[in-house]
């Protein structure tokens, strides 16, 4: 049942503005009428603010890390923040701290993990955040390794010793500090961060006074498509100016008042990552609002723990990735206290990072309207960890998925012509210098008018309303041809293909480079193809249990018949035994496919798939 006829629930955004500029040759350039917000010079300019505003606040809230199951949440006001911000900023000043000793973080979200963070910032030391994977997971830690060499931190903090000693042992430790908020880790210098803070003098003062926009704040790593990650600097400046970016397109003070009060938000997205580090946590700190940690994720074994969260905690705001969104929109349907609690407060909803199916958009919107009676508005931003991470967001009240909405105000997107299409680039106080150590890859990295090549193109959702916003039109860097010759946007076709079969694949691999036919990788739902058969079975077996093999068959079929042309149309699926690999780079830290690096990986999955004689595990569809 359709719900676009009734109105949504106020979304104060400010009147959207486009300035655009059409050359001769095709060329594009888009602008955000809306004038950029002053912004802070640094990170830690919020935590000072709110802490003298609203210094009883809640800053953050975690559940017991010594006992999760707990009821109750470990609170942090803004006050208590940054005094120990200031307190953990003074030790590292004492051991030596500067723009040329990073501090390397190995750990899940925690408000261990965020004082640690900040304060390092406080005190000068770049922070380097990698996602847990890498020294849980992994078996050889070579990406661990490789970021180690490539950032020489001198500290290393890790949120429990115990926990992370292999990624320690097999990193190398050598005699770098490492810090611990919980049980020591052996056979190297360490100290509790208890003990490591300090009593603050008139240096943590004056190491304030001397960071700027243009201080080093992070290193924030990217995924590595098919080669070793690269080291994204990101300035201070930048992500400060990126709060304020978004911040920018609200009307504040009627948010405030609709809300009733500072924003309230409950996310799990890691802080290793740009999405989760800075739409997240920074941006509420920017906000004076208050963030509850979500250990949950939507998987079978931490969904349980988002689903407790989301139906104890009623946000203003909930922002994540459409994996996420599809496992809610489940939930939401089926307990009526959830949704209760989801749509008690929000104001807006969003997601990133990938596009996100409209069946799921209207699950979750008929929940909302049975329970409210209004629409949500479903709204979707679009960056990189270039462009710390925002670049543009749908800042209008919205119930189309697939946008990624239109320029915030301070950077300026080039829409060149490329292949038919339009290749999207960026320049704005946003963005990145470019990548540690690495000057060619920075080079290549941007066009002659310095803009960044994001590797996308998009297209106008009304060419003739481009207030409307943009669509995402696929990866550059992901589409191929055919041995034909026909273009495939990889992109389109593996959330259309995943969308299709129901719930039974959680994502996909599009295969197709200069074959004579598309096929897929097909990474199965565990819990869902579980609940279909009625068994816990393990992945290996799902792969090849039929109810499972008709699920995704009728579901492709389906898909074909929706998108008969050689662009869209499925042959085979091979679905995969094992899920995507972490530490291999098959995903990235936010859960999603890494299209290159899982082909190169699997060579030997794709060749049977388009092997004249197939094997019986290869489904055929249309036969």
């Amino acid at each position: 049942m359709s719900t676009s006829h009734l109105p949504f629930r106020d979304v104060p955004y400010l009147p959207l503005k486009l300035d655009i500029d059409r050359r001769p040759d095709g060329t594009i350039y888009l602008k955000n009428g809306q004038p950029l917000k002053p912004y802070p010079p640094h990170l830690l300019a919020p935590l000072v603010k709110w802490a003298e505003e609203a210094p009883d606040r809640i800053w953050l809230a975690e559940r017991v890390p010594e006992d999760p199951q707990s009821e109750g949440w470990r609170e942090v006001t803004y006050a208590e923040g940054l005094e120990r911000v200031r307190r953990l900023a003074q030790g590292f000043i004492d051991a030596g701290a500067g723009q040329d000793a990073p501090v390397m973080i190995l750990s899940k979200n925690a408000i261990d993990h965020a004082l640690v963070m900040y304060a390092a910032m406080w005190a000068g030391s770049p922070v380097v955040p990698v996602t847990p994977a890498y020294a849980l997971l992994s078996n050889d830690f070579a990406r661990l390794k490789y970021i180690d060499q490539l950032t020489q931190p001198k500290f290393i903090y890790v949120e429990d010793g115990a926990e992370y000693q292999r990624g320690l042992d097999g990193m190398g430790v050598g005699n770098r500090l490492v810090l611990y908020s919980r049980h020591e880790p052996k056979g190297c210098d360490s100290v509790n961060i208890g003990r490591f803070a300090k009593e603050p003098t008139p240096a943590v003062d004056a190491a304030y006074a001397a960071l700027t926009p243009e201080t080093v704040a992070k290193y924030m790593l990217t995924s590595g498509s098919t080669g070793e990650p690269k080291a994204v600097i990101n300035l201070h400046g930048m992500v400060a100016a990126n709060a304020k970016m978004i911040r920018s397109v609200w009307d504040e003070e009627k948010l405030e008042a609709i809300t009733g009060g500072p924003q309230v938000m409950c996310n799990f997205l890691p802080w290793s990552h740009t999405y989760g580090a800075h739409s997240i946590l920074h941006n509420m700190l920017d906000w004076g609002g208050t963030l509850y940690l979500d250990q949950g994720a939507p998987t079978p074994a931490r969904l349980p723990e988002m689903i407790r969260n989301l139906k104890e905690i009623p946000t203003t705001q909930h922002t994540t990735v459409p994996a996420a969104w599809a496992a809610l929109a489940t939930e939401l349907e089926r307990d009526e206290a959830l949704a209760e609690t989801f749509f008690k407060r929000i104001v807006c909803m969003a997601y990133g990072g990938a596009a996100m199916g409209q069946d799921i958009y209207e699950r979750i919107q008929a929940v909302a309207v049975r329970v409210t009676g209004e629409r949500i508005s479903l709204s979707a931003g679009y960056g990189a960890t270039e462009t710390s991470p925002t670049a543009s967001n749908v800042h209008w009240p919205n119930d189309v998925m697939g946008l990624i909405g239109l320029p915030l105000p301070g950077n300026t997107f080039k829409l060149v012509p490329n292949a038919g299409k339009l290749e999207l680039r960026v320049k704005g106080v946003n963005v990145t210098p470019g990548y540690y150590r690495n000057p060619a890859q920075t080079a290549a990295a941007f066009d002659e008018e310095g803009y960044y090549r994001l590797g996308d193109a998009v297209r106008f959702v009304d060419s003739d309303h481009p207030e409307k916003g943009l669509a995402f039109d696929g990866r550059t860097a992901e589409e191929f041809k055919l041995a034909s010759g026909t273009w495939v946007s990889a992109g389109t076709v593996r959330v259309q293909a995943v969308a299709a079969t129901g719930g039974a694949l959680s994502d996909a691999v599009v295969c197709g480079l200069n074959r004579d036919e598309i096929c897929l990788l097909g990474f199965l739902n565990e819990a869902w193809c579980q609940r279909l058969v009625g068994k816990p079975l393990p992945l290996a077996e799902l792969a090849h249990h039929p109810k499972v093999i008709a699920a995704v068959k009728e579901g492709l079929l389906a898909h074909n018949a929706a998108h008969p042309k050689a662009s869209a149309r499925i042959a085979r699926i091979l679905l995969q035994e094992t899920p995507p690999q972490a530490d291999a780079g098959e995903i990235t830290e936010k859960g999603y496919m890494n299209q290159g690096r899982t082909l190169d990986l699997r060579k030997d999955q794709v060749e049977r798939l388009y092997s004249e004689s197939p094997s019986s595990d290869v489904i055929l569809i249309n036969c």
